[in-house]
């Protein structure tokens, strides 16, 4: 039940600022970056390669302090070959379910994977394919107790989209199928096989962002996205006896609206409006079950990102959210309303600009109010970079 909890507060939080992007501008934007094109945006929407040709993204990570070692870095590389064609790929990022289940089967995570992705346009019509691998195998053999065991989790995701030019604006659709495995099996000296693995594991995810232009400085960004995912374990001892237990299945929907105004040149203001559902199924053991409903209603966002001079610019995001969760076991319902706690209300960043090269900083938000301490050495602040260089 506790994973449960867990994970949906999770993505309840977190939803907006995942659909499109994780780097450091996307994190000092807020949730409310979904509304706001990014190049990062081509891991779930590769037909968008071809709007961000000849483009390299280093996310170097994110520090809490000296002594830590950094999490969260990969590279993105998309080359434009002519007008109309460009592929790409990322390396070490850390995508799907098996990266988050993997431990309940007393497994390691898969290795950081590999992204691949291709896309062509036409006139107003784009299309792009993507394909992401990551996959970890172990292998333990004791010659002397004549035992063998062997781990392995893995994870596919294949991801399609397309994008329209219509009426001085553009829609954006995607969809993605993702394959999650996880296994543990150990042999004894006899020959006899006993194992645990995980069955099912398919999540499938789609979604749709539109751009509307209203006026020279005003887009209505209208965004909706999807995903169900299950899976269950199947088991079995050295005596051959066959079991199936912890039946999963979760469901996610998320509705906002932004207005995104471009009060001055090369800024812009995003001011949204959203909902999320999730519904979780979890069975505890092979007689209870229990689920989980989530909602969130509203859930308000404001983004900024404003050029102070020809060669910075300063961001900031702000939200608040508002909901409930139901929880059912057996005959016992209880719902809880909450609001957002007030810890991810801000995030703040700057990007600076030369030339050719772009470098992304993101600060946290208890930094920027115990500035002299930050600026004094403090050793346990939160700093995220981004760099990225196009020609």
């Amino acid at each position: 039940m506790r994973r449960v909890v867990l994970l949906c507060i999770g993505v309840i939080l977190l939803w907006g600022a995942i659909c499109f992007g994780t780097d450091a501008r996307r994190t000092a934007l807020g949730i409310g970056a979904q509304y706001i094109p990014d190049p990062n945006d081509v891991i779930n929407l590769p037909a968008n390669a071809t709007l961000y040709p000849n483009w390299i993204q280093l996310e170097i990570g994110t520090y809490n302090g000296s002594g830590n070692t950094p999490f969260g870095q990969w590279g993105l590389f998309n080359l434009g070959l002519g007008e109309n064609l460009a592929i790409g790929g990322a390396i070490r990022r850390t995508d799907g379910e098996a990266f988050n289940y993997a431990g309940e089967y007393d497994v390691s995570a898969p290795n950081p994977g590999l992204n691949l992705w291709g896309a062509y346009s036409m006139d107003l019509i784009r299309f792009g394919l993507g394909v992401y691998m990551a996959s970890y195998k172990q292998t333990e053999t004791d010659d002397a107790a004549d035992t063998k065991s062997e781990d392995k989790s893995s994870v596919m995701i294949f991801t399609g989209s397309a994008g329209f030019d219509i009426l001085d604006g553009s829609l954006e659709i995607g969809f993605s199928a993702e394959i999650n495995g996880v296994s543990s099996e150990n042999t004894n000296s006899s020959g006899d096989t006993q194992y645990e693995k995980m069955t099912g594991g398919m999540k499938i995810g789609g979604g749709a962002r539109a751009f509307i232009p209203t006026s020279d400085i005003v887009q209505i960004v209208p965004n909706i996205g999807f995903s169900t995912f299950s899976y269950s374990t199947e088991s079995e001892d050295y005596a051959g006896n066959e079991g199936e237990y912890g039946d999963y299945s979760r469901m996610t929907l998320n509705i906002g609206c932004a207005a995104n105004v471009e009060l001055v040149e090369d800024g812009i203001i995003s001011v949204g409006i959203g909902m999320g559902m999730i519904n979780v199924t979890d069975e505890i053991d092979s007689m209870d079950e229990s689920e989980t409903k989530l909602l969130t209603l509203p859930q308000i966002t404001v983004s900024a990102e404003v050029p102070t001079t020809n060669w910075l610019k300063i961001r900031a995001g702000l939200s608040k959210s508002m909901g409930s969760t139901t929880n059912i076991e057996g005959d016992v319902e209880t719902t809880t309303s909450y609001s957002e706690p007030e810890a991810v209300f801000a995030s703040f960043g700057a990007g600076v600009n030369f030339h050719n090269f772009t470098l992304d900083i993101t600060i946290s938000d208890d930094d920027l109010f115990e500035g002299p301490w930050f600026l004094s050495g403090r050793t346990n602040n939160a700093v995220q970079v981004s760099a990225g260089y196009n020609w």
